[in-house]
């Protein structure tokens, strides 16, 4: 279930939509099932757009799109409305009650989040009300990696890829993924698209109290990649 929705917007993303932190706050503050389809992206690009403008002049890319309980309802939001027209596999009767069991599977699913539709506010596991990221047990990241192709007759070593990913918060502390899937090669010879799991929530300690940011690192790849997400936006 968790893959089902996963890659069918990705990178197939077309039409205007308008990044920035005010529309990304207006967007989120009304009910998922009122968003429109230029709305969805606008909320899933302001939540990666951090890292579009990578500095490194290396061969070798990576762009990450957290999986905010904001960007699950945008994702499948989206699939909801367009999946009979862009999507044949997609033949579910469309309607807004199949919509809000999706999310909500994904959601839980993938966050540990649900939402209450009669106030569209989050609720996090232990049925509070969401107000912060420290109430998200779990984050998933979708992963692009590609080479531009600068170095002709190069292909990374990607066999052990699934080791080499971490999550980092303000005080350097470091946490491994409990789950990787996606990689389809040894050699980066072709787009990796991965889906990256890490736990958030250990007993009573949460992996980003405290941190302003958050950092995706991928190591393994010449020099360490290094993409920064502000806590703020994890909504």
């Amino acid at each position: 279930m968790i893959s089902r929705f996963a890659f069918i917007l990705l990178f197939t993303i077309s039409g205007c939509f308008y990044i920035g932190q005010n529309q990304y706050d207006d967007i989120i503050r009304r009910n998922p099932d009122e968003w429109s389809t230029q709305e969805c992206l606008t909320v899933i690009m302001s939540a990666a757009r951090y890292n579009f403008n990578d500095p490194r002049a290396s061969d070798i890319k990576v762009v990450a799109i957290p999986y905010y309980p904001s960007v699950i309802s945008a994702i499948t939001r989206r699939a909801h409305i367009l999946g009979p027209l862009q999507y044949p596999a997609f033949t579910y009767k469309h309607t807004e009650e199949r919509f809000r069991h999706d999310l909500d599977t994904l959601m839980a699913a993938q966050a540990g989040v649900y939402i209450d539709w009669t106030t569209g506010r989050y609720v996090d596991s232990r049925g509070d009300y969401l107000r912060g990221p420290t109430q998200i047990d779990s984050l998933m990241f979708y992963v692009s990696i590609w080479s531009d192709g600068t170095r002709p007759g190069t292909s990374p070593d990607i066999s052990n890829l699934e080791n080499d990913i971490y999550l980092v918060n303000d005080r350097n502390e470091i946490e491994r993924p409990f789950h990787v899937a996606g990689k389809q090669n040894t050699r980066l010879i072709t787009e990796e698209k991965l889906l990256v799991m890490f736990p958030l929530r250990q007993g009573g300690h949460h992996f980003l109290e405290g941190s302003e940011n958050m950092y995706l690192l991928v190591r393994g790849l010449g020099d360490d990649i290094r993409l920064k997400f502000p806590v703020s936006m994890m909504k």
